[in-house]
């Protein structure tokens, strides 16, 4: 089997494990790796048997790659994904699509232009714990969906530390959230038509960085269904895990709790209950020396639609409404009144 040729832009947190996955899975060769940072680049394509590159435009005319996977920070994400589609090459890029309603509209139509394959890692729908939740949901084990609450919270560490150079170029809604508004318009079948959000700031500008402590998003979903989503990032660093949350989603005829710490589901409707304490490798936790779960999975799912040419499941033009609802959300936030989502 002829292997995909692969190219990872960014060799941050997340661009590492492109790169180590790539490398480590059977259907693929990581062949570049590319940053701005030519010692960050040179380490990682080292560690993994690359090249290193400094310029994605001298990657693209130099090294015989099929696909260009893109995990720059969350507001770089259109040019480089423009430069891959025009130089014929597939897509994968990280969460979120963009951070802004024009760019993800570029991306989607030049991924239209281009008749390659391109797809936004919404990685968390291939989570176990995940796939029990929308299949009880289909199955309407808990009725139609109604209300749905949505936590996420990183510790003050990722906006001062993790991420300190590029944090106010974003917002916890689409570096944590960005999950969570997938896996609602999943579970739920419907696409985002309003929202109302509304901020709180103070504890991050005082450290100097110019970026909200976290927001609360109010977005109506087609159908009436109601979906509340907090996400924030000041939890002191004693808190036990950089990143938590939970979700609960409260249907006609029952509810689903989820707590993402414990990896525990409730379910429980007229009939009566049932609980989950899932096992197993999560996102991508490393098993006999490789990284599995979610992460790779998602993975194999974009590479699969290559083989196929088939669309993925989270392509740029069904990834548009979360981004879309994201853009409506920081408008809100700046007029203080209700956004429509105008797909």
């Amino acid at each position: 089997m002829n292997k995909t040729r692969i190219a990872v832009v960014g060799a941050g947190i997340l661009g590492s494990r492109h790169a180590r996955v790539f490398r480590e899975m059977d259907e693929s060769e990581l062949v570049a790796v590319v940053d701005v940072n030519a010692e960050r680049a040179e380490k990682i394509a080292r560690a993994n048997g690359a090249n290193a590159f400094t310029d994605l435009k001298q990657m693209l005319a130099s090294a015989d790659v099929d696909v260009v996977s893109i995990a720059t920070p969350d507001h770089l994400h259109r040019d480089p994904v423009l430069a891959a589609l025009e130089a014929g090459k597939h897509v994968l890029m990280e969460k979120p699509l963009a951070t802004n309603a024009d760019d993800a509209r570029a991306i989607v139509k030049a991924v239209d232009t281009s008749k390659r394959v391109a797809m936004v890692n919404f990685s968390q729908r291939y989570v176990s714990d995940h796939l029990w939740i929308k299949q009880r949901v289909d199955a309407g084990k808990v009725g139609a969906p109604k209300m749905i609450i949505s936590v996420k919270f990183d510790t003050i560490s990722v906006p001062t530390g993790m991420i300190a150079s590029w944090s106010a170029k974003t917002s916890p809604l689409f570096f944590m959230s960005s999950h969570d508004l997938d896996l609602v318009q999943w579970f739920v079948g419907a696409n985002p038509v309003e929202v109302i959000a509304r901020e709180v700031r103070g504890t991050l500008d005082a450290r100097g960085f110019g970026v909200h402590d976290g927001l609360n998003a109010l977005i109506q979903f087609e159908g009436g269904v109601s979906a509340n989503f907090h996400s924030s990032w000041i939890h002191p660093n004693t808190y036990p895990r950089v990143a938590d949350g939970y979700m609960q989603i409260i249907g006609s005829d029952g509810a689903i709790m989820y707590n993402n710490r414990t990896r525990t589901a409730e379910m429980f409707n007229a009939r009566g209950g049932e609980k989950v304490e899932f096992t197993g490798p999560h996102t991508a936790d490393e098993v006999n020396g490789k990284i599995t779960g979610a992460f790779v999975y998602s993975l194999q799912h974009f590479l699969a639609c290559i083989r196929d040419g088939r669309e993925p499941d989270t392509s740029p033009r069904r990834a548009l409404p979360i981004a879309l609802a994201q853009a409506a959300a920081m408008e809100s936030l700046r007029t203080l009144k209700p956004v429509q989502v105008q797909l």
